[in-house]
């Protein structure tokens, strides 16, 4: 957020420069973030041990009670965490960042083909989804043929609560993470979202049973979709696919070709993350 000096500062600017809407102006960084990431990018060349407000200030050419408030703020977020000697170092969430790229990078490399192939044996979207700090990250998509559909946009964030993608990845969490989830709250989207977390907790345990998630217009009115896991080595769920569309095509008579589907297609890209030999599409029908 600008603080009120450099909001005056950016209207002066505009002002003396004549210059039109804020779209068609020349770029201007935010101070305020771009003096937070130089702290972190020197943290991350510099801070093995650790790091004071007074070393930061030098290394920095910024004010002590400059440094002081951007690491109270970062410190908030989870970005760096204060030692017993009060000195710094990076905390755990740009690991999380860091392992969420990276999960993309090979996910997708490896689950494209299926995902065209899952796309073309169900005639539906297929979504490549992986968990990230704050909810399910959208990393690939694949639209459907058919004339009616629904799409879904590469980077979309969606919550851990609702939707199948969602709760699919929150079922495979650990313990203690589920129940900081539930702790924060569980808004309502639609009228068919769950937020009561006893009724939710019952769900995820039965998804594990399963292994896969179905839902009907829980995050989007009218959409239905089935996820199935994606496990890495060390049986971590790092990635799910699933498919999506109008609820009307997701009948009684069809869904379980569909869930048999999806599932498939998630063990494959499994087996895929593994190195592994993998059986013909039709071996499993």
């Amino acid at each position: 957020m600008l603080c009120r000096r450099e909001i005056l500062e950016t209207l002066f600017h505009y002002r003396k420069q004549g210059a039109g809407p804020m779209e068609s102006a020349p770029f201007r960084p935010v101070r305020s973030l771009e003096r937070a990431l130089r702290l972190l990018d020197f943290m991350r060349m510099n801070g093995g041990p650790g790091l004071g407000v007074s070393e930061l200030s030098r290394a920095l050419g910024l004010s002590k009670a400059v440094v002081f408030r951007l690491l109270r703020t970062l410190e908030q977020y989870g970005y760096v965490v204060q030692e017993a000697d009060r000195r710094y170092r990076l905390g755990t969430k740009p690991l999380e960042l860091a392992s969420v790229v990276l999960r993309q990078f090979e996910v997708r490399q490896v689950a494209w083909p299926m995902m065209l192939a899952l796309a073309e044996r169900t005639g539906e979207s297929v979504v490549l989804t992986v968990p990230g700090p704050d909810g399910v990250i959208c990393v690939d998509t694949v639209d459907s043929p058919q004339q009616l559909r629904v799409s879904f946009r590469v980077g979309r964030i969606t919550p851990w609560h609702a939707g199948a993608a969602g709760k699919l990845h929150l079922a495979f969490l650990p313990k203690e993470k589920i129940q900081k989830i539930l702790s924060q709250g569980l808004p309502r989207y639609t009228e068919r979202t769950i937020t009561d977390p006893a009724l939710l907790l019952q769900e995820l345990e039965q998804i594990r049973k399963q292994g896969y998630a179905f839902t009907i217009g829980e995050l989007d009115p009218g959409v239905a979709a089935i996820t199935a896991p994606i496990f890495d080595a060390r049986q971590n769920v790092v990635a799910a696919i699933s498919i999506g569309g109008p609820a009307s095509r997701f009948t009684d008579e069809r869904l379980p070709t569909l869930i048999r589907e999806v599932r498939w297609a998630a063990q494959e890209i499994s087996l895929r993350l593994l190195g592994g030999q993998l059986p013909q599409w039709e071996i499993a029908h």
